[in-house]
């Protein structure tokens, strides 16, 4: 059944990389999601089949009842269930081949300069390699001694605000999915700037967690094999969304992530580039049936959503995507998170209920990342704080209430940004 799954993933990576140049593609794409996502409910946990479950079985039945109402069938439609997003995210998991995973260089910076230092070295990672750098850099951190809770708040702030702006994020491809258009250029630059904003805010609060032992720390090094492949992966993005704006940005992150991967391994071991290759896609791809199980089960959300609430006649307080409404749908994001909601499932939700908005996509985008960002590091039951729980054994409901703090500081920071992005869209 692995094998089968790893198959399947590499299917879907190979038909939405082909999408980029043949359209109908996609639609291959989309079987194999489906076909995965049923492999996957063989596969995962007991509760995440539950949950899998029960957004296939909401799906589902929007799709049924929105056709007894009389909505027209799209096959293309139906087939939208998340294939561009699941083929990014297998797809830049092939960058851990090519990213250092232990200290290179020793420095002498201690105390706040090395919290700092901790704290965009993770941000850099994660910005690429996503939430394997949590693991990178918390097993250096911890060492021999159980980690500490200042370093599981810098590690959650520090990664979590990645998917403020990085096109490598879940966030950024699930939002463009749902919404195309976005300006990635913008995206990028608010983002970016939000994100080290909300970092350096957070850092003064660590500080505090240290107290007295602050002085003494060491943290993680920043060198410049950490960050020559996320600045080298965003440089080619952002100039191929300029050069080939009709491709999205999923189809592009998963390219580009290919081929420099393919490019780092045949610098590194020209031989066993493709024997590497080979190996991550039959062993490691399996490993992400969690999220590729949730993100399909969503999909199929997604579509029953989208053909459904049109039929009916919503009345909303509002009648344009204002700053004021992209901030509000954030927070309902957030909101919901802190109940246990995924994000993936959340952003399908708000995407669908201002739809009659026709909101600017780089607007809706922006927000969507800010919301995806803040519940991965707030909310009890995602992926990141599950993750801290299993392997370092940080409670969940105390790591949440500390980042609360963070929390605040994003939701007054992120106003401005939004604003920002208003006027320059």
């Amino acid at each position: 059944m692995r094998l089968l799954y790893a198959l399947l993933l590499s299917g879907i990576i190979l038909c939405v990389g082909l999408s980029a140049l043949l359209p109908s593609a996609t639609l291959v794409a989309g079987g194999l999601t489906i076909a995965a996502a049923a492999a996957g409910l063989v596969l995962v946990t007991r509760t995440q089949r539950i949950i899998a479950l029960l957004l296939i079985g909401v799906g589902l039945a929007s799709v049924v009842l929105s056709i007894q109402l009389g909505s027209n069938i799209n096959g293309r439609d139906l087939l939208s269930v998340n294939q561009d997003l699941i083929g990014m995210l297998t797809a830049v998991s092939f960058l851990r081949l090519i990213t250092p995973t232990a200290l290179t260089t020793r420095t002498r910076l201690h105390g706040r300069l090395a919290v700092v230092r901790t704290a965009l070295a993770t941000h850099a990672l994660g910005a690429v390699i996503n939430i394997g750098a949590v693991s990178i850099v918390g097993d250096h951190l911890r060492g021999r001694s159980p980690l500490r809770l200042a370093d599981a708040a810098l590690l959650t702030r520090s990664f979590s605000a990645a998917a403020f702006w990085s096109p490598f994020w879940a966030a950024a491809a699930a939002a463009t999915t749902l919404v195309p258009g976005a300006n990635s250029l913008v995206l990028l630059l608010v983002g970016l700037a939000l994100a080290l904003v909300a970092i350096g805010l957070s850092v003064w609060d660590i500080f505090h967690l240290w107290g007295r032992e602050l002085p003494a720390y060491t943290g993680y090094s920043l060198t410049w094999a950490l960050v020559r492949v996320p600045l080298a992966l965003v440089a080619i993005v952002i100039t191929a969304h300029q050069l080939f704006p009709a491709v999205s940005v999923p189809r592009i992150v998963l390219l580009a992530g290919l081929g420099v991967t393919l490019i780092g391994l045949l610098i590194i071991d020209g031989r066993g580039a493709l024997r590497a290759l080979a190996r991550h896609a039959r062993h490691d791809l399996p490993q992400l049936r969690g999220e590729v199980t949730l993100f399909a089960s969503a999909g199929v959300l997604a579509v029953g959503l989208r053909m459904l609430l049109p039929l009916f006649d919503l009345p909303l307080p509002v009648s344009e995507f204002t700053v004021f409404v992209a901030w509000t749908m954030m927070l309902a994001m957030i909101l919901l998170a802190l109940v246990g909601v995924h994000p993936v499932v959340s952003v399908a939700i708000v995407a669908a209920l201002v739809q009659p908005l026709h909101p600017d996509p780089t607007l809706f985008v922006l927000a969507a990342c800010i919301g995806w960002g803040v519940s991965t590091a707030v909310g009890p039951i995602t992926g990141l704080t599950m993750l801290l729980s299993a392997r370092y054994g940080i409670s969940s409901s105390t790591l949440t209430r500390r980042n609360l703090v963070y929390l605040a500081a994003v939701l007054v920071t992120a106003w401005p940004a939004l604003l920002l992005c208003a006027a320059l869209v």
